[in-house]
Parts: C-alpha cells; sequence; structure tokens
C-alpha cells in the first residue's frame, strides 16, 4: 500500500506541468518591462492618465542636450513642455518603437520619430531611460535624441556658422 502511494505521488508529480521557477530578478525584469511598455505606449498615443498611472508622484523628466529646453522637468512642467513640442508639429506625431532593454528597475526604449516640423522633415532617434522606485513606479524618464535635429526643424534654427579653415 506504501508502495502504491509513492508511485501516485510519483506520477502526480511529474505529470504536472513543469514549468521552471522564475527567478527575482526574471519577475523583477518582466515587471519593469510591462510597466515602461504601458508608459511609453500610453505617451505615444496621448493617453496622459494611462501614462501617470505608470508614474512615481516625484516623477520627473529629463532632456538631454545643449538647448534651452534641455533640463529637467516636474510633472507639469513636461505636459507643458509636450503640449509645446505638439505646437512645433506639422501634422501628427509618428514614433516607431524599436526594442527595449531592461536590467532590473531600469528599462531603455529605443524609438525613431518621423515626424514634419516648422523648420522641415524631422527624423530623429530616441533612447529613452526609464528608472523604477521600489514601489515599481517610474521615477524618471531620461531622453536621449540629437538636440541639433530639433532645434533645426522644430525651432526652425539655422545652425550653420561660418566654415573657418586652420592655417
Amino acid at each position: 500500500m506504501k508502495n502504491l502511494l509513492l508511485l501516485l505521488l510519483f506520477l502526480i508529480l511529474f505529470s504536472c506541468d513543469n514549468k521552471p521557477i522564475k527567478s527575482q530578478k526574471e519577475i523583477l525584469t518582466e515587471t519593469t518591462k510591462a510597466t515602461v511598455l504601458k508608459a511609453f505606449n500610453a505617451q505615444m498615443a496621448g493617453e496622459i492618465e494611462v501614462m501617470k498611472s505608470q508614474l512615481a508622484e516625484e516623477f520627473t523628466f529629463v532632456l538631454t542636450g545643449q538647448l534651452d529646453i534641455s533640463k529637467t522637468y516636474s510633472w507639469d512642467e513636461f505636459l507643458e513642455f509636450a503640449g509645446y513640442f505638439g505646437s512645433l508639429l506639422i501634422g501628427d506625431v509618428g514614433v516607431e518603437y524599436k526594442g527595449i532593454i531592461v536590467e532590473g528597475k531600469t528599462a531603455m526604449v529605443f524609438a525613431e520619430g518621423r515626424m514634419e516640423g516648422v523648420g522641415g522633415k524631422y527624423e530623429n532617434d530616441y533612447a529613452i531611460k526609464y528608472t523604477l522606485n521600489d514601489n515599481g513606479k517610474i521615477v524618471e524618464q531620461k531622453e536621449y535624441l540629437s538636440d541639433l535635429l530639433l532645434a533645426q526643424r522644430l525651432y526652425g534654427q539655422d545652425l550653420f556658422g561660418e566654415k573657418k579653415t586652420i592655417e
């Protein structure tokens, strides 16, 4: 009888779906990826409340570069900046998601922007770094792009100076 019970227990254990148990790192990676992509997709679709639901209360947005707009923004300042950015575009915002790299509570999203600005065709590559806090909310979004292209195409600034020769 004892052998029969052991055999039944053995059969039950091996007949179950043997999915590998995920490590804490794998779970964190999946959670970070889901949070970041939800926020990114919501931002690109203009779903501000969905995006905001993924953000920490102390969220900041950082635009890298050397322009006057290259700085750190609070949530309210970010919304104002996004509205201003939109006013410089002709037509719709066109952004194509290219990929994501996730490590712990940090993710880097790669995207291509294809749109028209007041200064002409605007095609820029973006790398957007998202950092999550211990509660799984985005605490910082840092955007890397060609700020010179942004200045030319969206602000219509001529960035070509005199060519100097070295003697």
